[in-house]
């Protein structure tokens, strides 16, 4: 049987959620469609964790494209677990961002 991986945000990508969150209010069919884009793809990182690419500038993460947004997320192998650390705005100094 495969292994199942347990996806958990960290603190900053919460905030970077609410952040997104705030900027879209006035534009819910758009905000419906990334949150929408972003749980789908995310259950399947439940059995697939190495489905998106390394992201070329940091290896340590791994780059989920969503419309216009970025998610980085690294998989922890011991914990079976994949971490969603950012949610970026593609235009955003992204490099800037994963420290």
């Amino acid at each position: 049987m495969a292994t199942r991986y347990k996806v958990s945000y960290l603190p900053l990508a919460d905030a970077d959620i609410e952040r997104i969150a705030k900027a879209l209010v006035d534009y819910p069919n758009k905000a419906s469609r990334l949150i929408k884009e972003m749980d789908e793809n995310l259950l399947k990182l439940e059995d697939m964790p190495y489905m998106w690419p390394v992201f070329h500038t940091n290896p340590k993460y791994r780059k989920m494209v969503l419309e216009d947004h970025l998610l980085f997320y690294i998989v922890d192998e011991q914990m079976h677990e994949v971490k969603v650390c950012r949610v970026l705005y593609e235009k955003m100094n992204i490099s800037s961002h994963l420290r």
